[in-house]
């Protein structure tokens, strides 16, 4: 499980430009103002990594009972289209192809009925509503997190699913707790120092590897 957990982690944190893209100007805002606070922070970072949860955990329990019967023979196929999703992710990351952005407008349908919702928290004033943002915008499209929920739920229990999904959402939280507070900074580095390469380059390979039959033909090689 130790294993998981930080391949999850990992992800996360490879992934922090594409977090800071997409949740670093929320994160912003609640670190000016006001109302700034380092726990409304925390609390909209807890309710993110709980909505993180309760999509794995849905979609998990969905394979593992609801279809139960086809658990076994839809794991490959789940790994496989994971994997090819954190190769599209690492791609954008490195600029090279923009085709995970068609995956993510798969879920403004959905967003468009949660958005409303999301809209009413704002301006974020206490934790409680700062918690209850991070759940509503933690379903924020976002191929990133499509991709690790899909690897997640492929793991085969849903034990180590969550363990994966936590391990992810742990590895995200030191770009979103910065970028409340050094948001500009941080893209700025993102860019000096090349790291969208080597995060995406990262991201890529590791999701080749979590193909099934890359990962078997790299172990007749090795």
């Amino acid at each position: 499980m130790i294993s998981i957990f930080v391949s999850g982690a990992l992800i996360g944190l490879a992934g922090a430009g594409h977090c800071l893209g997409m949740c670093g100007g929320l994160a912003a805002m609640l670190s000016v103002g006001e109302r700034a606070s380092s726990v409304n922070i925390v609390a909209y970072n807890l309710g993110r990594v709980l909505s993180y949860a309760l999509f794995t955990l849905l979609l998990a329990a969905t394979l593992q009972f609801g279809l139960s019967h086809y658990y076994n023979d839809l794991m490959v196929p789940l790994r496989t289209f994971a994997g090819v999703l954190l190769v599209l992710m690492g791609l954008y990351l490195c600029g090279i192809s923009r085709l995970i952005l068609k995956v993510e407008s798969l879920g403004r349908y959905a967003w468009r009925l949660l958005q409303p919702l999301a809209k009413s928290f704002l301006p974020i004033q206490t934790p409680a509503q700062a918690l209850a943002a991070g759940l509503v915008w933690g379903w924020l499209p976002c191929g990133l997190v499509y991709s690790t929920v899909l690897w997640a739920t492929s793991l085969g229990s849903i034990s180590l699913s969550m363990t994966a999904i936590f391990g992810f959402a742990i590895g995200t939280l030191p770009a979103m707790l910065l970028a409340g507070l050094f948001a500009q900074q941080i893209k700025a580095l993102w860019q000096q120092l090349y790291l969208k390469w080597i995060f995406g380059s990262l991201i890529s390979l590791y999701g080749l590897y979590s193909i099934p039959y890359f990962k078997n033909l790299l172990s007749g090689v090795v």
